[in-house]
């Protein structure tokens, strides 16, 4: 009974103490722990990276931070990682590399930055040693190899030390039964002796494999590892896909695909199901699979299988695989096997904001906001369900009926949620608006929090205009003022709303201003722009809502007036952009220009605004007579004093009674950070152009140019582009004679002209196009008649006058021999060079370069240059006649591909040049100036990216590494502190 009643003292203790501070030596305790306690990397060799993973395990009572790592050796690192807690006997990862430089022992230190009571401190050390065998790293690639054939590839690797070095070879892997390695004899390698290392493909199986070939290339380090993969194919069973990606697949969420079998024989083969044979993470499941009479596939018979991705985690998923159960009868061969990938994270739908804060309401009145569901993905989809919550205090109701809405590819469509605060009710009212998206066979449901506030207001007390005039303004230009409702009170003043009234001219056009609370003193500005596109005078209405019992609506018209006449002022709208308060002030500059055939006399010139932000001064006073032909220069000085939006209007008044009106427009904030905002394109448009050597040495490359094209589309095909795809040739000049006469009605002299010119076939390849391959195959069949290959200027000259625009060239008899309908403004342009010859155009490099760009605005994100060419290491590639310098350097200069003509594996070569020509955008440029980019966020689909991309001070864009570009669909989110322009 005693100890009973010790234990219940010893616990109103503790929950009397909870309420107490602890003194410091009696608070919970953190205690940092590391397995291993230190890190030896042993030897390692030179020039290459060897892992360690360090476990970090809370030992204490009490959480700790990490937020990250500090080596005292320069040649050890920790890859970047987000910052993490630990709780109380938690436990997490870390890696840790080491890529020594130089040969010998080094030592040192690994700190952990936490906030731990001990401290993170382990002790590294490793050895740097020189590799005795130099090994590429390049991935063997043996494309689709037929089941019973056997495909061959070779390593060289070379023994760079100056003693006999052992040659190790293995291959591991999860497919290393169908892969072999041959060391060959003798065993060891004489000091600088280079040997091929054959290694085989031998299908044992339909379907993907892969494995590694690892090569140890010095004592106790980790061998050097080439990738190698190939797929089984079968002519009597053709199982599709063989490799399932179920791409972005939202949280919860479940994606399916299926998968064909069709028996192409003439035998029936044994059918014993499907078995899902890797499933890491339980991700993965076969929804349906047939049972067939007798455990037969008749011949010509095929079937469905239904396959399942449901993501848990964001990331990557663990590859599955799943073996498809037939065979030929009497067989024991394991059956095909299908692999399966995918990826957890957000909907290719995003719904946008995640949070909706409506801020402060008055009482008896509503305020809506709007919610931009924003489809990303190929297709449509459809937006079925619609559901508001109301978790506590006022009331959240839709704006419109909850009706389905279909929202095409590439476009958006808005939900309105209003909130309408309860009369009495205190406090924060929250609620959840759920929108149900289904996109193909995947439904998924995107949540968004609301939140709003109640309070009583008095009557607002408040100026506004009635009249906001945009006087004359040039048919085709475009003038933006504001116009302002000042609290003019002691109390503050609730604003609903600012916005143009449905039924207004189209010439007008607003955002409108959201709900919130006017401090005395303090306005809100609606910013409209108006552009005439004829002349005439247009007429619209904005009005505002605001809490007084009889004056809650007022109303204020806008009028303007289209003309076409000889004074103007230029910018008509001369926008400041976003200026930080702290920043002082920005000036820029606008003219009033007289094209009369005399002068014209400016009878006066105001400034009108209300508040005192902007400030307008002018070379000459007015009135002031401006001579024909003459420009007087003002200069305009914004200096904001206060978040939201500012506008003003500089007023010209002419003798004759005319009024033209330029527009000051600006933003101050006292935010620190901006973020933008992009949507990476789901269905993009490229236009791309071959240009193929026609000279005597190339009929197998193009030859082989023209069976791979299913390779070279794999990317477009992956991400449904739009594409329009051309040829033409390295010839300008007609070349009768020759090895043989050219075909297409040019003799090989095509001139930048698309193949070919006699439109005896398709000259331009779209998605549309019937037997798109059989087309480019034959166009590609340009002949060998010519001898002077000018691949560049053949380019410049298919993508420029006469020939770009025009559908026939006027130069020649030949009608419809010109390239109209090819390049489009708002695609990408791909240029692909094939030639086993020197470029021998008549302008420099730059010259090319410098044009295309600007063919394309000067983004790079929309060239794409890429060239298979003759290496500049001819010693790999004998059959090529010079080096390919030029093509190479305008390649690498604009960040293109480059692939010898040598190319052993064209389908290879041709998907790196796809995924170059269609791969989505790397380039993205930021609204205003980082005040510091190493403090520049960046954000794909939510998740925080570090690696993979850098910052271009001189053009302000976050241009993505190659393979690290977003996705299509991919919400990219950059965030970044303001500087002062």
């Amino acid at each position: 009974m005693r100890r009973v009643f010790w234990v219940a003292w010893v616990a109103a203790a503790l929950v009397l103490g909870m309420g107490c501070e602890r003194p410091s030596s009696q608070r919970a305790k953190s205690a940092f722990l590391v397995r291993p306690e230190t890190i030896d990397f042993g030897a390692a060799a030179l020039g290459r990276t060897k892992s360690f993973k360090l476990k970090l395990t809370n030992g204490g009572r009490a959480a700790y931070r990490v937020e990250g790592a500090l080596s005292s050796i320069p040649n050890v690192s920790v890859p970047p990682f987000e910052p993490f807690t630990l709780g109380a006997g938690a436990e997490r990862e870390i890696e840790v590399h080491f890529k020594p430089d130089v040969e010998g022992s080094v030592q040192g230190s690994l700190e952990l930055i936490t906030d731990a009571d001990s401290r993170g401190e382990v002790p590294v050390s490793g050895r740097g040693v020189k590799a005795f065998l130099e090994v590429p790293d390049t991935e063997l690639d043996f494309g689709n190899v037929s089941m019973g054939f056997v495909e061959m590839r070779q390593v060289t690797v070379r023994n760079t030390s100056d003693v006999d070095t052992p040659l190790a070879v293995s291959v591991q892997g999860a497919d290393a039964d169908q892969f072999t390695a041959e060391r060959g004899e003798p065993e060891m390698l004489a000091p600088g002796e280079q040997r091929v290392l054959s290694v085989a493909f031998a299908p044992r199986r339909l379907g993907s494999a892969t494995a590694e070939l690892r090569v140890v290339v010095c004592e106790g380090c980790e061998p050097a590892v080439v990738p190698l993969k190939g797929t089984g194919v079968a002519s009597k069973l053709e199982v599709t896909p063989l490799r399932l990606d179920f791409g972005r697949v939202a949280l919860g969420a479940s994606a399916e695909q299926s998968i064909t079998v069709r028996n192409q024989g003439t035998e029936p083969l044994r059918w014993s199901g499907v078995e899902l044979q890797a499933n890491p993470g339980g991700v993965y499941r076969v929804v349906s699979e047939p049972v067939l009479s007798g455990g037969m596939l008749a011949p010509s018979a095929s079937v469905e299988i239904r396959v399942a991705f449901t993501p848990v985690v964001l990331g990557r998923a663990g590859e599955g695989r799943v073996e498809v159960g037939v065979r030929e009868q009497g067989s024991t061969a394991p059956g095909p096997k299908v692999s399966l990938t995918g990826e957890g994270g957000t909907s290719c739908v995003a719904v946008l904001p995640r949070k909706v804060d409506f801020g402060v309401v008055a009482e008896g009145m509503t305020a809506t906001r709007s919610v931009e569901v924003v489809n990303r993905c190929r297709d449509s989809v459809l937006v079925n369900n619609l559901r508001l919550d109301t978790a506590q205090g006022g009331y959240f109701t839709l704006a419109q009926a909850p009706a389905s809405v279909t929202v095409l590819s590439g476009q958006s469509a808005f939900v309105g949620v209003t909130f309408s605060p309860r009369v009495g009710s205190v406090g924060v009212s929250e609620g959840q608006l759920a929108v149900t998206v289904r996109a193909g066979s995947t439904t998924s449901t995107e949540a968004v929090s609301l939140k709003g506030e109640g309070r009583a207001f008095q009557p607002c007390q408040y100026a506004l205009p009635s009249q906001l005039r945009f006087g004359k303004v040039p048919v085709g230009a475009e003038v933006s003022l504001g116009v302002s409702l000042r609290n003019t009170g002691t109390e503050a003043c609730y604003l609903a709303s600012m916005q143009l009234v449905a039924g207004s001219d189209p010439s007008f056009v607003a955002t409108a201003v959201p709900n919130g609370v006017l401090l005395p003193n303090q306005k809100a500005t609606l910013v409209v722009r108006f552009k005439p596109e004829a002349e005439g005078a247009f007429e619209g209405l904005a009005e505002a809502w605001v809490n007084h019992p009889s004056l809650g609506h007022p109303l204020v018209t806008l009028v303007g007036e289209g003309v076409k006449g000889c004074f103007a002022v230029q910018p008509t709208t001369v926008d400041f952009g976003i200026t930080k308060l702290s920043c002082g002030p920005r000036t820029r500059e606008f003219l009033a220009i007289n094209e009369c055939i005399g002068p014209v006399k400016v009878a006066g010139m105001e400034l009108e605004q209300t508040g005192s932000e902007f400030e307008v001064s002018s070379a000459s006073p007015f009135p002031a007579t401006i001579a024909a032909g003459a420009r007087v220069k003002l200069t305009a000085r914004y200096t904001p004093v206060d978040d939201g939006d500012d506008a003003a209007a500089v007023r010209f008044r002419l003798e004759d009674g005319g009024e033209y009106t330029a527009g000051l427009v600006g933003r101050g904030v006292t935010k620190a950070e901006q973020t933008d905002r992009f949507f990476q394109e789901s269905k993009a448009k490229v236009d791309v152009l071959f240009v193929v050597d026609n000279s005597g040495s190339m009929m197998e490359e193009q030859q082989s140019l023209g069976q791979n094209f299913a390779a070279f589309l794999s990317a477009a095909s992956a991400a449904a582009v739009d594409y329009r795809i051309g040829v033409t040739t390295t010839g300008l000049d007609s070349s009768p004679g020759g090895w043989s006469e050219c075909p297409g009605g040019a003799q090989g002299g095509e001139n930048g002209r698309l193949f070919p010119v006699d439109g005896s076939r398709a000259r331009i390849i779209t998605p549309d196009t019937p037997d798109a391959a059989g087309v480019f195959a034959a166009n590609t069949q340009v002949g060998v008649c010519h001898w002077n290959e000018q691949g560049l200027d053949a380019a410049h000259r298919a993508l420029s006058d006469p020939l770009l625009y025009n559908q026939d060239d006027g130069r020649t008899p030949l009608p419809n021999d010109g390239n109209g309908g090819f390049l489009r403004e708002e695609a990408k342009l791909a240029i692909i060079f094939l030639s086993d010859e020197e470029d021998f155009s008549s302008q420099p490099v730059s010259f090319y370069e410098t044009y295309f760009l600007a063919l394309k605005g000067n983004d790079k994100s929309k060239l794409s240059i890429n060239a298979i060419v003759g290496p500049m290491d001819l010693a790999t590639c004998p059959t090529s006649s010079s080096s390919g310098s030029r093509y190479i350097q305008l390649a690498s200069a604009t960040g293109g591909v480059v692939e010898s003509i040598c190319t052993p594996n064209w389908a290879a070569s041709l998907e790196k040049l796809s995924n170059s020509a269609f791969g989505p955008n790397r380039n993205f440029p930021l609204s205003e100036m980082p005040a510091d980019s190493t403090r520049i966020v960046v954000e794909v689909d939510g998740v925080q990216v570090t690696s993979g991309w850098h910052y271009d001070a001189r053009t302000n864009t976050v241009i993505f590494d190659r393979d690290a570009a977003p996705a299509p669909g991919s919400l990219v989110e950059v965030t970044y502190p303001l500087g002062c322009n």
